[in-house]
């Protein structure tokens, strides 16, 4: 699994080879990623005396598939993503379905908003996801494979994320 993860780290990089884009996918996918669980956060699916929500259930398998592919990258995605689970239960909690549904909305323009206008203005073309769909489960493994090389924890990854010098 972890040739094909870095086929597909080498894939995204070469539609993402501007930091100031990158910059905007830090913040545009976690956007995006509450924007997609927060109208859902209310559901609660009961397992037991768990009552779980939804979206912990239904981004679970993602999660699973995230660390099949690279469990250092797997497991970090996993971490960063339970604030965003807190934040919106924080935010299904103090406001009632229409402020959640609007929270949400705006969320998702804004992060759509940060992917396009990255590319757009800063690279000079589509986002990878218009050539190949998988690519949307890619971006966050990729935002957090740049992080973990920057902080010089995964140094394995640093040539996978290199543009067009890598190779596998």
């Amino acid at each position: 699994m972890y040739r094909f993860f870095c086929r597909q780290l080498i894939f995204y990089a070469r539609y993402h080879r501007d930091p100031r884009n990158c910059a905007t996918h830090y913040f545009g996918i976690p956007l995006l990623f509450l924007a997609a669980i927060l109208p859902l956060q209310a559901s609660r699916v009961v397992i037991g005396s768990l009552h779980l929500p939804l979206p912990v259930l239904l981004v679970t398998p993602l999660v699973v598939g995230w660390i099949a592919l690279d469990v250092g990258v797997g497991v970090t995605l996993l971490l960063l993503l339970c604030p965003l689970i807190a934040i919106a239960e924080f935010i299904v909690d103090a406001c009632g379905p229409l402020a959640t549904w609007s929270a949400a909305s705006g969320l998702f323009l804004v992060g759509w908003f940060l992917q396009f206008f990255g590319h757009a203005a800063f690279e000079g073309r589509r986002p990878a996801f218009v050539d190949d769909l998988s690519q949307t489960l890619i971006g966050p493994m990729f935002i957090v494979a740049k992080l973990l090389v920057r902080l010089g924890l995964r140094r394995d990854l640093a040539r996978f994320l290199a543009e067009e010098r890598a190779s596998i």
